[in-house]
């Protein structure tokens, strides 16, 4: 029992990873393969609650794994038939299990399935021909969590801790170090970039709780300086930016900021960060696929180019008031959770006023901005030349998991 315990996760992360290899070099039509990918990730869910029940994982562990699973059914499912669909399904599946293989191994073998997840992010961004000094930046601060991550597992306790505060900050995007995140989203291609977002923040979340703990107090107040910054620059490139992608992941970054803002304040970080954490990326991963299904349509890159898609597209319309009145409020769900659970000590008052200046920063500004997307995209006059196709069922099926996947992590679990 103990060695299928330890060797169930690894074939877990194989079996996406060949269907995916299959997938990229094959050259039959994505239809079939997009059946395939989605029974596949059916038949991995069952194994995972066959886990859960036998071998008691770490519910962490299966959250981190089903937000993973449940965002990859949603972005092959909502993945039209176009003439990148099967490159896309294809890199789905190829992330799909490199994460499974970082989230549910342990010790060495989840590094090396780390260090290939980071090795092919640097492929994918390597690929767009991009020879500017960012990308270089990306570049080595990839090679340098992956170098870190690979010897921490012969090194001690410290070289441990270090290396996971560095993916921590990478996947958790705290700027400065926010870049790699920013990079790969905003260069996917189609529903990938929303699954991008869920599998990024979910490693990052559980780099975090492990070393979460083992924190000294100094560090944790550097950390909530940089978030301060973090979710006042973020917020700011959200007011200004107009490229959907970018947006969707500088609003992710600014939210993410406010996990590290509470981290000094709130120390059950698995009480509430994790759940609020998820909610975020099953959030904004939601915007990002729904930003996509009409860039499939029309080519549509740029926020506010197709006004009144309320008016032409109902369906459409309706789905992003829903996902933006939950994104206004998802920052109320770490505060309300992380006071319950707050231990009866005093805490520092300089503590209390950085967590209100961060909250302050995360939730007005992402009201402001997630109102202005809102209004430059769902209402106003919608353009007389264009021939608009309101979402298709598949798609709103889609939409509709990744927000009660939403509903469940912020308010119920």
């Amino acid at each position: 029992m103990m060695k299928l315990a330890h060797t169930l996760p690894v074939v877990l992360a194989l079996i996406p990873l060949v269907v995916g290899m299959v997938w990229k070099v094959s050259r039959i039509s994505s239809i079939p393969f997009q059946f395939i990918g989605l029974m596949t990730i059916g038949v991995l869910g069952g194994v995972l609650v066959y886990m859960r029940s036998a071998f008691e994982t770490d519910s962490s562990i299966m959250l981190f794994a089903a937000a993973v699973l449940l965002s990859g059914f949603c972005v092959i499912l909502g993945n039209g038939e176009t003439k990148d669909s099967s490159i896309l399904g294809a890199s789905i599946m190829i992330v799909l299990g490199l994460g499974l293989g970082v989230l549910l191994n342990e010790g060495l073998v989840s590094r090396i399935f780390l260090s290939g997840f980071l090795g092919y992010v640097a492929f994918s961004l390597n690929r767009q021909n991009h020879r500017s000094i960012r990308t270089r930046i990306i570049l080595l601060q990839i090679v340098t969590a992956s170098i870190l991550s690979l010897g921490s597992v012969f090194g001690g306790q410290t070289l441990f801790t270090c290396s996971s505060l560095l993916l921590a900050v990478t996947f958790l995007p705290l700027a400065p170090f926010h870049l790699p995140f920013m990079g790969t989203v905003g260069d996917a291609k189609g529903t990938l970039s929303s699954f991008w977002i869920v599998v990024w923040l979910a490693i990052g979340l559980a780099e975090l709780q492990m070393i979460h703990s083992s924190l000294p107090v100094e560090m944790l107040f550097v950390l909530h300086l940089l978030a301060l910054v973090s979710a006042v620059y973020a917020s700011l490139i959200c007011l200004g930016q107009q490229q959907w992608n970018l947006f969707v992941a500088s609003a992710t970054v600014a939210h993410v900021a406010l996990i590290w803002g509470l981290l000094d304040v709130f120390p059950n970080f698995p009480g509430w960060g994790i759940p609020f954490g998820i909610a975020v990326a099953y959030v904004m991963s939601a915007l990002c696929i729904a930003f996509s299904f009409v860039r499939q349509r029309y080519a549509w890159h740029t926020i506010g180019k197709l006004p009144g898609l309320a008016s032409s597209m109902p369906r459409f319309g309706m789905v992003m008031i829903f996902l933006v009145s939950f994104a206004m409020f998802l920052p109320l769900f770490p505060t309300f959770s992380g006071l319950r659970a707050m231990p009866t000590v005093v805490t520092q008052h300089r503590e209390i006023v950085m967590m209100l200046f961060t909250f302050l920063v995360v939730w007005l500004a992402g009201g402001w901005y997630f109102s202005q997307m809102l209004h430059q995209t769902a209402f106003g006059t919608a353009r007389a030349n264009v021939s608009y196709t309101d979402l298709r069922i598949a798609e709103i099926v889609a939409v509709s998991i990744l927000l009660l996947g939403a509903t469940y992590s912020g308010v119920v679990y």
